[in-house]
């Protein structure tokens, strides 16, 4: 007999027939499950900020990447493998966005839901991912950013389980089941529901953080810079932080180059040397790359159509001498 099904979510809207900026105007009504590794500082790609600006319709327009494209091109081959696999099984699909029954803000857009006579209902989440990052999901691993959006659906729907189903490298498939985790799922229900009330409602900006995503964004959100401005007195204790930071890393980058160096003398016309476990390499490398200087001076003109020109922008914080005169 199957057991009782805990399905509990509503249907927020029906995808189907949307338009794309349709599409975006629903997801912008409250966080959905690709919001969640962004909020919780687990995605690799995107970060708090970039989830407040695509709520509020402010982020900057992204072209969809090759691989994303090519994620959805192969979704249903691998929804078909992960039904074959299981005959007994009903894997269906259904294009709309969840929300939870209380908190309507918790929206949940799923690939797939599994239907098992024994068990009831599940999710299933299908993924793509280059054979570069196939160590994420090697001996059985899920990475973080992944599991937590799966563990976001189960809130959501109130369902206790789902599976992976993941293509790596373009031909190697791996399934992944994943459990209800309460414990996690109180964890991000706080922190998901503190930055849609505290931050998205008040339209109040969360603080950048380090992240190379952070980085790209405000390059990409501040591209040009004109005149200058006064910045708060407080940040002077930020500036004095950062440049006291800055002679700690030359320190060390200097006590790392001594070490190199010393292990250099020791190597000498040697490229490996074995220190108990530890194997230290001063290996021959060879590199073919365009003489530039020579290149200028014999075809000029073909330097000139080959120039690329770059604009960014320079950090970097200086101490002025302050003018005491009248």
């Amino acid at each position: 007999m199957a057991t009782a099904i805990k399905f509990h979510a509503d249907v927020f809207v029906e995808t189907d027939n949307l338009s794309h900026e349709q599409w975006l105007a629903a997801r912008r009504s409250g966080i959905g499950g690709s919001d969640i590794a962004a909020i919780c500082g687990l995605s690799k790609w995107r970060t708090p900020i970039h989830v407040y600006l695509e709520k509020l319709g402010e982020a900057p327009e992204e072209q969809k990447s090759e691989a994303a494209e090519w994620g959805t091109r192969l979704e249903p081959l691998i929804a078909d493998k992960f039904a074959s696999e299981r005959p007994e099984w009903a894997v269906t699909e259904k294009k709309v966005i969840y929300c939870h029954p209380e908190h309507r803000w918790a929206l949940g857009n799923l690939d797939r839901m599994i239907i098992c006579p024994k068990r009831g209902r599940g999710i299933l989440e299908i993924k793509t991912a280059s054979e570069y990052l196939r160590h994420e999901w090697d001996d059985g691993n899920i990475p973080d950013y992944y599991y937590v959006q799966l563990q976001w659906y189960l809130f959501v729907t109130g369902l206790d389980w789902g599976y992976f189903a993941t293509l790596i490298g373009g031909n190697k498939y791996r399934e992944y089941e994943v459990f209800r985790d309460d414990e996690l799922i109180r964890q991000l229900v706080r922190l998901a529901g503190d930055f849609w009330h505290s931050y998205v409602l008040e339209r109040k900006c969360p603080p950048v953080d380090g992240s190379e995503a952070c980085k790209t964004l405000l390059n990409r959100l501040y591209p040009e810079g004109q005149n200058s401005t006064t910045l708060p007195p407080e940040e002077t204790e930020r500036i004095e932080t950062y440049l006291s930071l800055k002679s700690q890393m030359k320190q060390l980058e200097e006590s790392i180059a001594g070490i190199e160096n010393h292990f250099k003398s020791l190597l000498g016309s040697h490229e490996i040397g074995i220190a108990g476990t530890y194997k230290v390499k001063w290996e021959n490398r060879s590199r073919t790359g365009v003489d530039n200087k020579q290149l200028k001076e014999r075809f000029p003109a073909i330097y000139e159509e080959c120039m690329k020109h770059t604009h960014f922008r320079q950090f970097s914080i200086k101490q002025e001498a302050v003018n005491h005169g009248e």
